[in-house]
């Protein structure tokens, strides 16, 4: 007899499950940097380009706006940043400064940057935050001793090719004023400064807001009237003028008539025993 083989089913492979399509992910931004406001301080005339005379003693004149002689004669010279700077000497302790008005505030913190050039390597250069400095003629060249004064920054004379310095202070006290000078108390050769292109600003400060223009006031818009409109009286009436009558025909009044004439009747007598006549 015919032997069937018998059929052997060949197993299935197993199906492969897909691996899950990952969902795409938003990068999360970078946290920015906290970043620092410097507040800039108006600082008058920084570049000392404003000049309203010669080069003999301008400062004591009043002919740098914004500027005044606080000891000696300072000069104005050529600048770095632009065309002028100022310049400044001292020696035996004694010599020239400049100041102007800038304020400071206590506990504020600063940043200060200038042009700066020096010579003489023996002196020292000042910048300083002061209160009660007051303008002087060109012969009082001994430096101002006054109780309210601040160093900022305070340097060697190392700055032999003009730089760009920066330097922060903060305040302790309240200041009105920034005094520039340099400082030798030996003999010659002096010590000499030239400063230009200052700028100050105040770090994490918040500038001043802006005063804003008062509104234009509209016309106002007449309310109203709250009380009830008067009751109008009645007229008062006039007195009727009187027509004139008007006449009627007079209505004619019957005659009176006599009573008739009644004759009375004649009675006649007669007489007893009398004759006729």
């Amino acid at each position: 007899p015919h032997l069937r083989r018998p059929h052997l089913r060949r197993p299935c492979p197993p199906k492969e499950t897909p691996a899950p399509t990952p969902l795409p992910t938003t990068p999360e931004p970078p946290t920015p940097e906290p970043t620092t406001t410097c507040t800039p301080i108006a600082v008058p005339n920084p570049s000392f380009e404003a000049y309203t005379g010669t080069r003999r003693n301008p400062f004591n004149l009043g002919q740098i706006p914004g500027w005044s002689s606080a000891s000696g004669s300072p000069s104005i010279f050529g600048g770095f940043h632009l065309a002028r700077s100022v310049w400044l000497w001292s020696y035996s302790s004694k010599g020239e400064s400049v100041f102007a008005a800038v304020p400071f505030a206590v506990g504020a913190t600063y940043e200060v940057t200038m042009w700066m050039q020096t010579s003489n390597p023996n002196g020292q250069v000042f910048v300083k935050a002061a209160n009660g400095l007051q303008p002087r003629s060109a012969t009082s060249t001994w430096f101002p001793s006054i109780a309210s004064q601040q160093t900022m920054f305070s340097s060697g004379m190392q700055y032999q090719q003009a730089q760009e310095i920066t330097f922060s202070f903060t305040a302790n006290d309240n200041y009105a004023q920034l005094w520039l000078h340099p400082y030798w108390t030996g003999g010659a050769p002096q010590a000499e400064m030239r400063v230009d292109n200052i700028r100050i600003c105040m770090v994490g400060g918040t500038p001043e807001p802006e005063t804003p223009e008062p509104p234009t006031p509209e016309p106002p818009t007449p309310a109203p009237p709250t009380s009830a409109p008067p009751t109008p009286s009645p007229p008062t009436p006039s007195p009727p003028t009187p027509s004139p009558p008007t006449p009627s025909p007079p209505t004619p009044s019957p005659p009176t008539s006599a009573p008739p004439h009644t004759r009375a009747a004649h009675t006649r007598t007669s007489y007893s025993g009398a004759a006729d006549s």
